[in-house]
């Protein structure tokens, strides 16, 4: 492992010197930055893809902010003069050793392939879609992999006083929030130095594939939105108006001189009606039970900017008439999940940061005297901007499992994995 970890920094050591001689300038251009003028940098924090203050307003605007592009306006038309899109390309190799097992490395480039279109649909509406192909060497419609929306986004939103009211729909795994959501912890925005590896609310099954329809109303201090929503097992022709209930509230202050962002979540109630059968083996209605909380800090330390990033996610074990489990946590009937995670990441640099975190997972089976299965995990990771929108990423992560599937005395494992991968988006 020492002489894999010592590889891999050496890797990362020569690509990052083999660049270094770019110039690092604004010059990203995806989508969004095509149609509002501005920099990757005006909307995320450190690098893409968190949020800072000024990209949650473009989100709460529902994308419809523009710069110099032009625009072609009529009655009840108001769109850029042309499609705003971003293909994005990636790439890794992953070296993965658990005990008792062989170390194993693959080379995944391109790992996908996916395109978005984003931007206005008029002057209060937006959309963010993402047909997506992945899958090293696969080509548009290939095998295995064939050209498909990922995911997608229809935000609409008014001005009423003070505030920003909207209303919305999604399909994704940005999580079910997704209406109306731009915390860093998890989900959508969680990207940076691989959040989403450790946060709670993510390993509780979150950013599983979710249909939501709800509404929202926020401004600069935060946000509340109640949605209903539907895991992808149970949509289907016979889903009708059954999806479970989800509440997300998000205040934003400031704290210390730090961006601060408090939130909490709850998702309750089935979806999917009672006996229908929605693929092999689930047959509805399906359980959702989740309650989680996420905490974030960003700011400046001197001459560099510092994130802070905590969640707590509880899923109680849930099991419907059909037998269907709860869709969250894997816990089952009697059962329980609970899970919290905390990191931090910092660049000292303009274009360099590195992260540190850890995150703990527990899973009552809900028999009776079985211990619950524990995973614990620790993760550094670094990146390295070429461009606002080209990096390299270096990540090491190592889990360690005991009591697996709740059974006492099971030998316990660790697997260790190291990613190094680039991202660039055109």
């Amino acid at each position: 492992m020492k002489k894999m970890l010592l590889s891999a920094a050496a890797f990362a050591v020569v690509a990052v010197s083999a660049v270094a001689v770019a110039p690092t300038t604004s010059e990203a251009i995806p989508a969004f930055a095509r149609q509002t003028g501005a920099a990757c940098l005006s909307c995320h924090f450190q690098t893409f893809p968190a949020l800072n203050a000024f990209g949650r307003a473009f989100k709460m605007g529902s994308f419809t902010d523009v710069g110099e592009e032009a625009l072609v306006e009529d009655d009840n038309l108001s769109i850029p003069a042309v499609l705003n899109a971003t293909v994005v390309i990636r790439g890794n190799y992953t070296n993965t050793k658990t005990t008792g097992i062989a170390s194993t490395g693959a080379w995944n480039v391109p790992s996908e392939t996916p395109i978005l279109i984003a931007g206005r649909l008029g002057s209060n509406s937006g959309a963010f879609i993402e047909f997506a192909n992945g899958g090293a060497g696969a080509g548009v419609g290939g095998a295995g992999a064939p050209v498909s929306v990922g995911n997608w986004q229809l935000l609409n939103s008014f001005d009423m006083g003070g505030f920003k009211v909207g209303v919305g729909a999604h399909n994704s795994t940005f999580g079910g929030s997704a209406i109306m959501e731009y915390s860093n912890v998890f989900g959508q925005h969680s990207g940076k130095n691989a959040g989403g590896n450790l946060s709670a609310i993510q390993a509780a099954g979150f950013a599983n594939a979710t249909l939501g329809l709800g509404a929202w109303v926020g401004n600069e201090m935060g946000n509340l939105q109640f949605s209903l929503v539907a895991p992808s097992a149970a949509q289907g022709a016979n889903v009708g108006s059954k999806l479970g209930k989800l509440v997300r509230g998000v205040l934003t202050t400031e704290l210390g001189g730090f961006d601060t962002l408090i939130g909490f979540g709850a998702v309750f109630g089935d979806a999917g009606r009672n006996g229908v059968v929605y693929a092999a083996g689930v047959t509805g209605p399906i359980p959702m039970n989740l309650q989680f909380v996420d905490v974030q800090f960003q700011g400046d330390v001197g001459d560099m900017s510092l994130g802070i990033y905590a969640d707590y996610a509880n899923a109680k074990g849930k099991t419907s008439a059909s037998g269907a489990a709860n869709f969250y946590g894997g816990a089952p009937a009697n059962g329980k999940f609970d899970a919290y995670s905390i990191r931090a990441d910092l660049k000292p640099l303009h274009n360099l940061g590195v992260g540190v975190g850890f995150a703990s997972q527990k899973l009552n089976n809900g028999v009776a005297g079985a211990p619950s299965q524990k995973i614990t995990t620790a993760q550094i990771a670094a990146f390295y901007e070429i461009y606002q929108n080209f990096e390299i990423n270096l990540i090491y992560n190592s889990a360690k499992t005991s009591n697996a599937g709740g059974v006492a005395g099971v030998a316990a494992t660790t697997t260790n994995t190291t990613t190094i991968e680039f991202e660039g988006l055109l």
